[in-house]
């Protein structure tokens, strides 16, 4: 009675891993969310652009005099002012030379576009992480509650026999009380396990975006062997992880804060056309309209600001600095982690063959120990003492297993790049090779 002849269920559709990951990164909000501020990034690059482009604005004034109002000259030389004054203008300017400061703030912009693009992929890999987990948490489940329905029966199988062989008299009430004791026990792990599967099949319902008590079963068993990506080494890794790309972008980031703070302090150039149509100044009653075209040219050089740029430079360089020993650490924590990842999933894998192993043997010994007490060669305790040994190695075999899962959906995270089609519906991982015959057979 191997692991692999447990039951999967018997649900109409039941989900597969699979499935399951697609339906996860189609509801996830987390996607959704990045996916909003890529598209926010996206529209700062565009409104960045614009500042490279004339800009076009128009004014307008107008204003009534409610009182009478004369420009006295001296005797019988009043001139009537009229009660209106109105002007419309139009200014079109075009920057000529902003000291780099538009340049860099679109640099900047793009820069935080692609940190954005990233940032999305880096949650996507991480929904597809949780995912894979939430799942195989819930097959280990499936498959302890399995094992613990048939680690019921084989107590209670035992319970009905010393049942009758009490009855005729063949035993002592001392083994049957402890045959019963185990059975009592058996049935509350069994109830606990129940209880386990499902709490992680509501909390895979949560996940896809269905409400917690909707009736949901699984497709794959934990002992489901899933291919498996060959070692590509930390430079490999790096290339492919979101998280390193981003911090190598923070520093491209802030090298164009310190261009920018530089460039708030060199000499500024605009050229201009502006034309005001309205009333004169003094609108004499009578006066007629003026059209008044000008161009002009604007010219501003910084001279002093009490050290305000040699300042706010050496700060954005102590940032840069930080922003570097950042991308160092990441470096190292991936580098750590590519290898405690691999040595996890290598050594799992050889696990799994000695845990099953192990079953066969709980299991002959099970079998060899009932069959002895049934021929007054052994006393109960040693047909106890295996039963748990049975119940001990398939519970170590079904965890194994879950750790050979976890410790593969972790390897793909750190190694192997998740991505969405459209960054939205669907998933497609990249597996790079499948030649571990010589850790599992």
């Amino acid at each position: 009675m191997l692991l692999g002849a447990l039951s999967v269920g018997a649900q109409e559709k039941p989900v597969t891993a699979a499935d399951y990951k697609q339906k996860v990164l189609e509801y996830s909000r987390q996607i959704k969310q990045s996916a909003e501020e890529r598209i926010a990034m996206q529209h700062a690059i565009k409104a960045a652009k614009t500042a490279f482009f004339p800009a076009l604005d128009f004014s307008g004034s107008y204003q009534y005099r409610i009182n009478k109002y004369d420009l006295d000259f001296g005797p019988g030389m009043a001139v009537e002012m009229d009660h209106n004054t109105y002007s419309l203008g139009a200014t079109v300017s075009q920057p000529i030379y902003a000291g780099g400061q538009i340049y860099n703030n679109y640099k900047a912009a793009q820069i935080q576009g692609q940190i954005a693009s990233e940032a999305e992929d880096l949650t996507t890999d991480n929904i597809v992480y949780a995912a894979d987990l939430n799942y195989w948490s819930a097959a280990a489940r499936k498959g302890m509650y399995d094992v613990m329905c048939q680690y019921v029966d084989i107590v209670q199988e035992l319970a009905n026999v010393l049942t009758t062989r009490f009855n005729d008299g063949q035993i002592s009430k001392t083994d049957l009380l402890q045959v019963q004791s185990r059975l009592k026990e058996a049935e509350l792990n069994k109830s606990a396990a129940y209880k386990d599967y499902q709490i992680a099949l509501q909390n895979l319902n949560v996940l896809m975006g269905v409400p917690p008590m909707t009736p949901v079963e699984i497709a794959d068993a934990i002992t489901m062997v899933q291919p498996l990506p060959m070692h590509i080494g930390e430079e490999a890794a790096l290339q492919n992880r979101p998280d390193f790309t981003i911090s190598k972008l923070n520093i491209e980031y802030q090298k164009r804060q310190i261009n920018l703070s530089k460039a708030k302090y060199n000499p500024t150039l605009a050229i201009g056309f502006q034309g005001t149509w309205g009333t004169p100044m003094l609108n004499v009653k009578g006066s007629d309209q003026l059209w008044t075209p000008a161009v002009f040219a604007s010219l501003k050089i910084p001279l002093f600001r009490w050290g305000a740029r040699f300042k706010e430079v050496n700060s954005q360089k102590a940032i840069l600095r930080s922003k570097e020993y950042a991308m160092d650490y990441t470096r190292d924590q991936i580098s750590q982690e590519v290898a405690n990842s691999w040595t996890s999933l290598t050594e799992n894998t050889k696990q799994i063959n000695v845990a099953e192993e192990a079953c066969k043997i709980a299991e002959e010994n099970l079998d060899l120990n009932t069959f002895s007490y049934n021929e007054g060669k052994l006393p109960i305790l040693d047909v106890l003492s295996a039963q748990l040994s049975w119940i001990q190695s398939y519970s170590s075999l079904i965890q194994t297993w879950y750790q050979q899962k976890a410790s593969l959906a972790n390897i793909i995270k750190r190694w192997v790049f998740v991505a969405c089609s459209n960054r939205k519906n669907t998933f497609i991982t990249i597996f790079l090779g499948t030649d571990f015959t010589d850790l599992h057979g």
